[in-house]
């Protein structure tokens, strides 16, 4: 813009240079020219003159702002050239001082990483040191405490406990440590040695036991064995119902192979696979659930046996394993019939049956006098056909528990004794049995749940009541099962690891099982059976004495609590307490007279168990 103004300027000076010298050459009009018109020319030419003079000023004024323009304008852009120059400086400073920092960071890192590095090994060192350390101390500890003693290649581990346990029952059964829950007195019941009308109050060390588990390795083969006694014998009434009470008393005596394939064979006397387990399907006591009571009858509603067993077991994998067991049998007849033999008849505790001996003796009429005894014997025997067949699949898992169904398949026999005119002949009965149960950890090492059941006709011989598990029609002599059904659900807890309490309810119920014997209904729980006498002292005159009823139903709860007061290389000194209610209820007979009873039981022990 500023460069047309000039030009503009040149070229007015142009055109009135051009007019003046015009006007110079040109001729005048007459060689005699007036005063007056010569002083115009001149002043025009003055006037012309001042224009060009002006004009020239402005021009001039114009190329001087110019030139202060362009000397402002070099100006600016060696400014700009020279912040230019700073920001590339700026920046080459920026990236040296990065480069520099990046350099520092990267020194940094490598010496805090090899600090670290260095502090790992150090940590190393120490966590090394120290298991080392524990190792050592651990392996001093089992110089100077073995848990087992070294023999000949086994592993000899003793165990046990010394006990004294002092009860109280509010109705007297007179069974020392293990309650006769089918047998508790009914209402005012004085018959058979018991007396609702009076309590005991006794002092025991018969729980008391000695243990010895051996171990060896024979190549990738696992071989175990243990043995464990009691002193809950029963002399001469010993049998092996529910568990062998012979004195002193085997409780276990077996040993196992375990094999590489998961494979196991286990023979002797183990609790039976019937029995709730922790885990798997194996005998040893950790793998069991068993109630940690002080009854030494347990719970009413558990199933259990400890006799002899042969069990073939099998891993399936990690979490499923199968087991399959032949057990040495034992059937309980109600007695219906006198016409039979060969069977056990169920009787009071842990033992199943009782021996009852009824003896009378005559004299002779001829001289000289001789005196005959005759004895009549209850038998604590059956003659058996073939072993109980028990299968048991069991599903594992470390956070969801231990889950197991079981079946039970038995068979019976008894003899009908001939006759002057009726030849004998042998009979044949079946039972089974399906069952189940669990060990759910609801908070784990803390809160355990417990389930298991066990349903079917002829199993009573596996259930804690220990009832009948047929009748012998007197009709026909056939056997008529007895349909059964057990429970016990509860609550294993540890809320502190001195501390142990548990919850337990248990539920037995049998079916009645009757015949009509001509117009009479005869069987367990008849309509006919005689009950008054459950309910007197003192009979009154006029009134049966007889108290002959059959158990419906039996109920236990329980509550048993236990502390470590000392626990170190020396075992555990504990102390527990259990509190138990159990109820009696029985079928109603003759007049729907159905006695019922209960009995409310106490025990405090204090046990000393061996590492």
């Amino acid at each position: 813009m500023k460069h047309l103004r000039i030009l503009a300027a040149f070229a007015m000076i142009l055109t009135i240079s051009l007019a003046a010298v015009a006007q110079a050459t040109n001729p005048p009009e007459t060689r005699k020219s007036t005063p007056k018109k010569h002083a115009a020319k001149v002043a025009r030419k003055n006037e012309i003159a001042d224009q060009l003079r002006a004009l020239k000023e402005a021009i001039d004024r114009q190329q001087a702002a110019q030139e202060l323009l362009q000397q402002q304008l070099q100006q600016t852009q060696l400014q700009l050239q020279q912040t230019q120059d700073q920001l590339k400086q700026t920046q080459q400073t920026a990236q040296q001082a990065e480069s520099k920092a990046a350099a520092v960071d990267s020194a940094s890192q490598a010496e805090a990483q090899k600090v670290q590095s260095d502090l790992s090994d150090v940590h190393t060192t120490l966590n090394t040191t120290v298991a080392t350390a524990q190792q050592a101390e651990t392996k001093a500890t089992a110089l100077e405490h073995p848990a087992s003693i070294a023999y000949k290649g086994i592993r000899l581990t003793p165990g046990g406990f010394f006990d004294l346990t002092q009860y109280y029952r509010s109705h007297a059964t007179l069974s020392d440590l293990a309650t006769p829950f089918q047998v508790i007195p009914l209402e005012a019941q004085v018959s058979g040695g018991y007396n609702t009308h009076l309590s005991e109050y006794d002092i025991s060390a018969r729980s008391s036991r000695l243990s010895l588990r051996a171990d060896a390795d024979a190549g990738s083969t696992k071989l175990a064995g243990f043995f464990e006694i009691d002193f809950n014998g029963a002399a001469s009434t010993a049998n092996p119902n529910q568990t062998t009470s012979y004195t002193p008393r085997i409780r276990q005596a077996w040993a196992r192979s375990a094999f590489a394939n998961g494979w196991s064979i286990t023979g002797g006397q183990p609790w039976s696979l019937i029995t709730l387990n922790r885990k798997g399907t194996e005998a040893d006591n950790s793998s069991l659930w068993i109630p940690n009571s002080i009854e030494a009858q347990y719970s009413v509603g558990y199933d259990w046996g400890r006799f002899a067993e042969l069990r073939v077991s099998k891993k399936l994998d990690n979490n499923f394993s199968l087991a399959v067991a032949l057990a040495n049998p034992s059937y309980l007849n109600s007695g219906a019939n006198a016409a039979v033999s060969g069977l056990a008849t169920a009787g009071n505790g842990l033992y199943g049956n009782s021996l009852v001996s009824t003896c009378s003796t005559t004299l002779s009429t001829t001289t000289p006098t001789t005196a005959t005894t005759t004895c009549t014997n209850t038998p604590t025997y059956s003659t058996n056909l073939a072993p109980d067949v028990i299968v048991k699949l069991a599903y594992d898992n470390p956070r969801l528990g231990h889950y197991e169904i079981k079946a039970l398949g038995r068979a019976f026999r008894d003899r009908v004794v001939s006759t002057a005119t009726t030849p004998g002949w042998n009979n044949t009965g079946w039972g089974d049995g399906i069952g189940g149960g669990a060990v759910i950890p609801l908070l784990p090492k803390k809160i355990d749940l417990i389930a298991q059941g066990l349903y079917g006709k002829g199993i009573s011989r596996y259930q804690d009541g220990g009832q009948y598990d047929f009748v012998v029609r007197s009709t026909d002599h056939q056997l008529q099962d007895i349909k059964a059904f057990s429970a016990l659900v509860g609550f294993e807890t540890h809320p502190a690891p001195k501390a142990e309490f548990d919850l337990l309810f248990g539920d037995e119920y049998y079916y009645r099982s009757t015949y009509l014997a001509g117009t009479t209904i005869a069987g367990y729980g008849a309509q006919t059976a005689v009950n008054s006498g459950c309910y007197y002292e003192t009979v009154p005159t006029g009134v049966s004495s007889t108290c002959t009823g059959n158990n419906r139903n039996l109920l236990n709860g329980k509550a048993i609590a236990y502390y470590d007061l000392f626990k170190g290389s020396f075992g555990i000194l504990r102390y527990g307490l259990e509190g138990d209610y159990i109820e009696r209820s029985t079928w109603s007979g003759a007049g729907g007279l159905a006695p019922r009873g209960n009995d409310k039981i106490g025990f405090a022990t204090v046990r000393w168990i061996l590492p």
